[in-house]
């Protein structure tokens, strides 16, 4: 099992308490966030092996990731700031979406 399945399923299972109102949802949401944002940042560093996918500009795409958890745990939680680290994380994932991929040349 990996660490990030994890901070993905108490994720999810934060958004279940929240969602009921049952005590513990706001730890539950802020540590798994958390774990799914350490998770994610060390994507970056991580070595290229045989089944990796090769991504162009991975921090543009990582971070604006980081920026629309942490907005949505804020927004959850009604934590001033929400709207903006949502408007920001989402704008710059639609952004990197339209920019061009550089094509890999065929090998003859």
């Amino acid at each position: 099992m990996y660490i990030r399945s994890i901070g993905f399923a108490g994720f999810i299972l934060g958004l279940l308490f929240k969602t009921l109102h049952w005590p513990g949802a706001s730890y539950i949401l802020l540590t798994s966030g958390v774990l799914t944002i350490v998770m994610l940042a060390r994507l970056l560093f991580r070595r290229p092996g045989p089944l990796t996918v090769q991504l162009h500009y991975p921090a543009m795409l990582i971070g604006s990731l980081i920026a629309v958890i942490t907005g949505g745990s804020f927004k959850i939680m009604h934590w001033p700031g929400a709207n903006m680290l949502l408007l920001l994380g989402l704008t710059i994932c639609a952004v990197w979406f339209l920019i061009p991929q550089p094509r890999k040349a065929a090998n003859a």
